[in-house]
């Protein structure tokens, strides 16, 4: 059976990072009405993946440069489809509309990241003003606008399959397996980069995942950085929707009475359980013994010990499936 990592990342946001588009003079937030009438902001899944993008560009991967498809009159950029050349191929899937379209569907999922709690926006007022303190500047009205802002907790939740560096046929087509035959281990009518290769590729996405960070396209207050608060992780043979129980309190906090429905529902179906506390530096690692969990291990979370969390989901997900 397949096997998945189920992560549930809790994560602070501050200011306008990847806003909706202008009404009016407005930069407005992403935002939702929920069914009761809650206001709720998020950041969209493709800025969470193109924040991404950019870190493992940062780390020395290749990225899809993108190229011009479509007749003259009518070209756009697409997707390459090269996953073996280009790491963001390869996780986040790509579309390539050929006679017959080759396309690869995500091993990676990326969620919207969203608000856990009623988001009061706030917004400001700015204007672009002749600059009077230069010997020389151009005099003229000032050009008003307003930018909407937030300080929010919300939930990012990504599922990694090992899917990682595994492909067929009809994802490659017959001239990238020609092009990249040297890099390639045919099995079973599948094609496989070498073990070492797909695991540094979750390695580095885990790591900007959960370590890490990574810097948002925008940002009109504050740095535009994400401030990681919690993340629970599950890694199971099958189907665990652990999402909702992962939450938070009237304070900010971990709603640890929520948590327990996990065991309860899905301790028979998850082999490993890994909660991480960033602000208290603290984690527990929970595995299956008797159809429950049962924690294993528990202390202080430094450094050392988000290496061997990632080292421990790569081993699951890439050397423990085939």
């Amino acid at each position: 059976m397949p096997k998945r990592a189920f992560i549930a990342s809790i994560i602070k946001v501050t200011g306008n990072v990847n806003a909706d588009i202008g009404i009016g003079t407005r930069i407005p937030l992403k935002k939702i009405l929920t069914w009761n009438q809650e206001t709720k902001v998020f950041v969209s899944a493709r800025c969470v993946r193109r924040c991404i993008r950019e870190r493992l560009m940062e780390k020395g991967f290749s990225i899809d440069p993108l190229q011009l498809i479509g007749t003259e009159a009518t070209q756009q950029l697409g997707d390459v489809g090269d996953p073996i050349e280009y790491v963001d191929d390869d996780l986040f899937g790509y579309l390539v509309p050929e006679n017959v379209p080759r396309r690869r569907d995500s091993p990676i999922k990326v969620s919207h990241l969203i608000s856990l709690k009623h988001t009061e926006i706030k917004p400001e007022f700015a204007a672009r003003f002749p600059r009077e303190f230069l010997k020389e500047f151009k005099s003229g009205y000032p050009a008003p606008f307003e930018i909407e802002l937030a300080e929010w907790l919300g939930r990012l939740e990504v599922i990694v399959s090992n899917r990682i560096g595994r492909f067929s046929l009809d994802e490659l087509g017959k001239e990238l397996v020609s092009k990249h035959q040297d890099k390639l281990e045919e099995k079973e009518k599948l094609y496989y980069l070498s073990n070492k290769e797909r695991s540094r590729r979750l390695k580095a996405f885990l790591e900007v995942l959960l370590w890490e960070g990574w810097c948002f396209p925008r940002g009109a207050q504050s740095p535009s950085v994400p401030e990681f608060h919690y993340a629970v992780i599950a890694l199971s043979k099958h189907i665990t929707p652990i999402f909702s129980y992962v939450t938070i309190d009237e304070d900010g906090k971990l709603l640890r009475s929520i948590m327990g429905g996990i065991e309860k529902l899905y301790g028979a179906l998850i082999d490993h359980l890994f909660v991480l506390d960033y602000r208290a530096s603290k984690f527990e690692a929970l595995t299956r013994k008797d159809n429950t969990l049962e924690v294993n291990e528990s202390g202080e979370l430094n450094a050392t010990k988000i290496s061997e969390i990632i080292g421990k989901i790569c081993d699951y997900i890439i050397l423990e499936s085939r």
